[in-house]
């Protein structure tokens, strides 16, 4: 069964604990905080390519950034 991430806005507590409460019971479901801020290098060529640890973005679901900013919440579906 898929489990269900919502990822809210720092910006709406009322919204994080309004699904807080109501996901509270379900195990499938889990409610946090955006906790990202920004890009963490700013500007481009800052390191020199052979010390670059980074090969790609981690992140699964790039448009999430973009959901959050629009809709306040993200729904992340984890297989």
């Amino acid at each position: 069964m898929a489990r269900y991430l919502f990822i809210v806005s720092p910006r709406h507590p009322a919204l994080y604990d309004h699904l807080m409460k109501r996901f509270s019971a379900d195990p499938n479901a889990q409610v946090i905080l955006d906790r990202r801020r920004a890009e963490r290098r700013q500007a481009e060529g800052s390191v020199m390519p052979e010390l670059e640890r980074r090969q790609a973005d981690r992140r699964q679901r790039p448009g999430v950034s973009e959901e959050l900013r629009r809709l306040s919440v993200a729904i992340v579906t984890i297989p």
